[in-house]
């Protein structure tokens, strides 16, 4: 009768008989988040473990686009369970280089947008028209010039989203293939070379900086940026959504490869829906972020990611 009572018991605390739920077992877990969504992440991460005594989180900063050195490590600490990217282009982009990731899902979010000096945006519109991709265009084309700023392609997610857009203007697409790059060549080289674009290593602080009138005619980067310099309180510059929109949507993917066990990955689901959770996402604005949304704006995969990087590396010097 005690060995039937112990038996009842399991099935009750665990679901079934002799297994044992990983949230049950104590588990200490690493996550790797990119650098802008990272103050949010690890202010999270202190409540979860508050609540979780059993399972702790603890929170990394990224300092690649793709950290493959967390994840492809041969140290006898186990790799992170899961990674915060900026983008779900950047999560396929790694997974082509190889790295196992799996369920990404979106955690936050941010729209691009485009940034001006009223008084420049004013003259610009004057001369060209209304500020889009083909008044851009037209300008880069003449005499004048264009000095378009935006964010370097090779190590952020929203220089890449910056191209990712023009392409899908040039493409007429709301979604974007390789093939698409290849056949906007010319159009985008006509718009963003010949120093037509400026790639600044800090672009919306060099915007908010004295220097900052004389950066470029317009920038295009994440509102979460924009936000961060605090050019969305500055009476004197606009914002305005940028066409075909782009949103940088945070998809917190699960680790697969070596080392990953049932129990991180447990732990790693756990941490997410925590994430998503509305007391959590309410907090998303404090950090110039907004809550998880579905797909939104043009989608690009990994490959065309990948194309795009490589163009920017021959064109954007």
């Amino acid at each position: 009768m005690i060995v039937a009572g112990m038996i009842i018991g399991t099935f009750f605390l665990f679901g079934s008989v002799g297994e044992v739920s990983p949230l049950q077992t104590e588990v200490d877990v690493e996550v790797v988040a990119a650098p802008v969504i990272y103050p949010w992440v690890e202010q999270a991460a202190q409540q979860f473990n508050q609540a979780n005594p059993k399972t702790q989180v603890s929170v990394i900063e990224a300092t690649e686009l793709i950290p493959e050195s967390k994840f492809r490590t041969a140290a006898a600490q186990p790799p992170p369970v899961a990674w915060i990217a900026e983008a779900g282009f950047v999560v396929e982009l790694a997974k082509n280089k190889g790295l196992a990731f799996d369920d990404p899902q979106p955690v936050a979010g941010s729209d691009l947008a485009w940034g001006a000096y009223t008084d420049k945006l004013e003259q610009l519109t004057q001369s060209y028209g209304d500020l889009s991709w083909d008044s851009l265009h037209t300008k880069a084309t003449s005499p004048d010039g264009l000095k378009l700023v935006i964010s370097s392609p090779q190590n952020t997610a929203e220089g890449i989203a910056a191209l990712i857009s023009a392409t899908a203007f040039a493409a007429n697409a709301e979604a974007i293939s390789s093939g698409d790059v290849s056949s906007a060549n010319n159009w985008l080289t006509d718009t963003f070379g010949d120093h037509n674009a400026t790639v600044p290593p800090t672009p919306a602080q060099s915007f908010a900086s004295v220097q900052g009138r004389t950066l470029g005619d317009v920038g295009l980067l994440s509102m979460v940026s924009w936000r961060s310099a605090k050019l969305d309180q500055n009476p004197n510059f606009t914002l305005l959504p940028v066409e075909p929109a782009v949103t940088l949507d945070f998809p917190m993917a699960i680790w697969t490869g070596s080392r990953a066990t049932p129990e991180m990955q447990a732990a790693a689901h756990a941490f997410r829906d925590f994430l998503l959770e509305s007391s959590q996402q309410s907090q998303l604005t404090a950090y110039g972020l907004e809550p998880a949304a579905g797909q939104s704006g043009v989608q690009a995969d990994g490959s065309t990611a990948d194309r795009l990087q490589a163009w920017a590396t021959r064109v954007l010097r």
